[in-house]
């Protein structure tokens, strides 16, 4: 007998509107590693400062308002259909005094006729794969009329293969969130219970395919907005790699790379066992197609040049030789290895034993790097490639400023600062909704992410009296209102909540104070 229902089906909508989107901040947007990737694959990158910039897809702003808070002399531009998006992103620049930051609430195919400048740098992170054919073609006729010759579009998507095996199941989700009631919140729930359910039974489609499974948990963890937001607009679709360079070529647009930067290189990237099968692919878009079925790639993150610009080696080198390089934002030490998905580097030798305490002492150029005493006898090319192999697995970053590294210890009887007005509007907003939070760094050309209890300590070093900070920290932790999570860990006994709050204060002064005092996100009262 045939399964009946009278559930009327909801209309899928093109671009769901009714739930905001996850918060997030997108340092592989940052224009320092936008030109990290042009660089590196021999184009000339854009200016460093003093740029125009644009995303496409903006959300909340977050991404576009802390690269602008990190780049006063540059001009930032967001875009969004979302209503709510725009709304809180230009409460969020109002408060923190942006001026060089301006939201546009607009459908990509309406900016054709807008008053927007000539773009160095166009972004579109998490939307090729999530608008119809027209609206794609919108945002590449506007990157193709907009970006400056030589400028850069950054694009993320879902990717094929990887994403094979998978796409049932939005077909799934789909079809349960359109036979709830409610919004599109309720909708995902339904549909990701339902799903989940499926699985933990035993459905064959789940039992075949693994990488179904980990989406479903990948999507409990992220939650509902993830789900409403990856799933539930009506036009979604996958792409091959070779399908979007071909739209890409049609305005004018040519691949550099892509991030993470390892990628584009193929010794660190293919597995060794399918080495031979890529000797004879000198072409770089036939070898990005070729690798994506070796990786199973299911995202992937390209940015692509306005025109064909000539490509060179002497340009990846002067890029290197005037570029500054600093240890992890996060303020970890220096790694002496990197494991990658298919391989594993070391970094060792004289070369390294004289090079990585170096950079631990500050941001500097390869050409300052090269001309200490310690480094001279290795020579410019073998500390430019050194620094590059760091570079490739992000050991260590791109930095605008040369920096001096702190003492790991911050001194704990001292009242520090947040300089910039839009770092501080950035803390107490995030605190009240307690989420992760990014504080630009103008020294880093980028945002630096901080947990909440993080950012609490920040909150404690900069408005808290030394003498009173044990009192606050007990009268937080014992609020009945405070909810502290630690690692993914919820603590919620009084007392722990005490003991690690203070712990993780002190931990706090030894490794992140002294990181954030050198980038210029915190400075002495």
């Amino acid at each position: 007998m045939s399964p009946r229902s009278s559930s009327a089906r909801r209309p899928q909508p093109e671009y769901v509107t009714d739930v905001p989107y996850v918060r997030a901040f997108e340092d592989n947007l940052s224009p320092v590693r936008l030109r990290l990737v042009c660089a590196l694959n021999g184009f000339a990158p854009p200016p460093a400062d003093g740029f125009d910039y644009c995303e496409l897809g903006s959300a909340h702003g977050d991404t576009t308002a802390t690269l602008a808070a990190a780049y006063p002399r540059s001009r930032f531009v967001g875009v969004d259909i979302n209503p709510d998006h725009i709304g809180s992103a230009r409460k969020m620049a109002g408060e923190g005094g942006l001026e060089n930051v301006r939201f546009l609430e607009a459908d990509f195919a309406d900016l054709a006729g807008s008053d927007l400048p000539a773009f160095d740098f166009i972004t579109a992170h998490g939307v090729m794969s999530w608008i119809s054919p027209a609206k794609r073609k919108a945002l590449l006729d506007f990157a193709r009329a907009r970006l400056k010759p030589g400028g850069l579009l950054h694009v993320s998507y879902n990717a094929l293969p990887g994403w094979a095996p998978i796409e049932p199941l939005r077909q799934l989700i789909v079809g349960r969130a359109a036979l709830a009631s409610g919004n599109s919140l309720e909708g995902a729930r339904q549909a990701l219970e339902f799903a989940a359910r499926m699985s933990d039974l035993g459905a064959e489609y789940f039992t075949s395919n693994p990488a179904a499974r980990a989406m479903i948990e990948k999507m409990t963890k992220l939650g509902l907005s993830y789900v409403v937001h990856e799933y539930m607009h009506a036009h979604w679709v996958p792409m091959y790699f070779a399908q979007v360079a071909s739209e890409m070529a049609a305005s004018d647009l040519y691949f550099v790379g892509q991030l993470p930067l390892y990628l584009n290189y193929r010794d660190l990237s293919i597995p060794e066992s399918l080495a031979g099968v890529f000797a004879g692919v000198s072409d770089r878009v036939a070898f990005e197609a070729l690798k994506d079925f070796a990786l199973n790639e299911y995202f992937r993150r390209d940015v692509f040049v306005k025109g064909r610009p000539s490509r060179t080696e002497s340009i990846t080198q002067s890029y290197l030789d005037g570029q500054s390089f600093g240890g992890p934002l996060s303020g970890a030490p220096i790694a002496r290895d990197a494991k990658l998905p298919h391989h594993s580097l070391e970094f060792a030798g004289p070369i390294f034993d004289a090079l990585l305490p170096a950079l631990a002492e500050g941001a500097a150029t390869v050409s300052a790097l090269a001309r200490r005493p310690e480094i001279a006898p290795f020579g410019l090319p073998r500390t430019r490639d050194a620094v590059m192999r760091l570079a490739l697995t992000d050991t260590v970053v791109p930095m605008l400023e040369e920096t001096r590294a702190r003492a790991l210890d911050a001194p704990e009887n001292a009242l520090y600062r947040v300089p910039s007005a839009y770092n501080r509007a950035t803390l107490r907003a995030g605190l009240a909704r307690e989420a992760p939070i990014s504080l630009a760094s103008s020294a880093a050309g980028t945002g630096v992410e901080l947990s909440t209890v993080e950012a609490l300590a920040v909150l404690l070093v900069t408005e808290v009296p030394p003498a009173s900070r044990s009192a606050w920290i007990r009268a937080r932790a014992e609020s009945e209102s405070f909810r502290l999570t630690v690692r993914g860990q919820v603590v919620l006994d009084k007392e722990a909540k005490v003991r690690v709050l203070t712990e993780e204060t002190r931990a706090f002064y030894v490794r992140r104070l002294p990181k954030l005092l050198e980038l210029g996100v915190l400075a002495l009262a």
